[in-house]
């Protein structure tokens, strides 16, 4: 990996150069990608990859802007039109689920009742799961940097504690974390944290009783769940996380009085199981295979 200079430092990975047949990217219409990224192994992981950069971001981005200078602009046409008109198209394919009144909830209508509560230019912190790849897919994202994932590194537990260090950088503003039972679960003493520093954090738990993606994914695969459906003696059970919140002293309410109370506060939203959504051309179901 290349170090920091004075100078942009950067190496070409061969690997990553995409033959002929694979330099246009699906979805993408006469497009050849470039990739700059600091790390070898995630070049062209995502999409097929023309060229790749190994290279501090910064710094090949600002050597592109250079080599851009005086370079005429192609005029664009209708395209930001068409892109308007494919995001209301594929918003529709959840139009149902997004005012859908079964309980537990759909994951779609969670985020449809989040988006209306949160101010624009609130925060919304991700773990991993539904919860991040269903916001990348369907949350309208209105304010630039407004929205914190763990995105490709799919730390589970990320999103309770990087809600605090939001809160710290940004204390006038909205922030929430939305995150699943499992990774919650796992890190639930942020919440004294929080109360220790006086940080008004929210953390929306999106609660399927289940790590719900692996359980998914094993089954599919594999045609079980071991150890990842929330079971006692054969039957489903939730944690009571509201209860537990009010155990460390934060509160456990609903979302809009969560908002106005500026104090921590757990909201527990329990939810259906449902196949977690694979943004992009990237598919979770690559990483499993069955042994010959």
């Amino acid at each position: 990996m290349p170090t920091r200079s004075a100078g942009p430092r950067t190496s070409f990975s061969r690997s990553a150069r995409a033959s002929p047949k694979r330099t246009r990217a699906p979805g993408i219409r006469a497009s050849r990608l470039i990739h700059v990224d600091a790390d070898v192994s995630e070049i062209g992981r995502n999409f097929p990859t023309e060229l790749g950069v190994v290279a501090d971001a910064k710094l090949a981005l600002a050597a592109l802007a250079r080599a851009a200078k005086g370079i005429k602009r192609r005029k664009r046409g209708s395209l930001r039109l068409e892109i308007a008109q494919g995001r209301r198209a594929f918003a529709a394919n959840w139009a149902d689920h997004y005012s859908s009144d079964q309980y537990p909830m759909r994951p779609e209508r969670i985020l449809a009742e989040l988006r209306k509560a949160v101010p624009d230019d609130g925060y919304i912190v991700t773990d991993v799961g539904w919860n991040k790849n269903g916001v990348g897919q369907q949350f309208p994202i209105t304010v630039p940097g407004t929205f914190i994932t763990p995105s490709g590194l799919a730390t589970m537990g990320f999103g309770p504690a990087a809600a605090l260090g939001v809160k710290i950088a940004q204390p006038g503003r909205a922030v929430v974390a939305l995150i699943g039972d499992g990774a919650f679960g796992s890190n639930p003493s942020v919440v004294a944290t929080a109360m220790e520093a006086g940080l008004g954090v929210i953390w929306l738990v999106m609660d399927n009783a289940a790590f719900g993606t692996i359980a998914g994914l094993t089954n599919m695969h594999y045609g079980w769940e071991f150890g990842c459906l929330f079971e006692s003696e054969g039957v489903r059970y939730r944690t009571d996380f509201a209860q537990m919140a009010k155990g460390y002293g934060a509160d456990g309410v609903a979302l809009s009085a969560a908002l106005a109370s500026g104090r921590p506060t757990v909201i527990q939203a329990p939810m259906e199981n449902v196949p977690t959504p694979t943004p992009g051309h990237w598919d979770i179901n690559c990483v499993y295979r069955k042994g010959s």
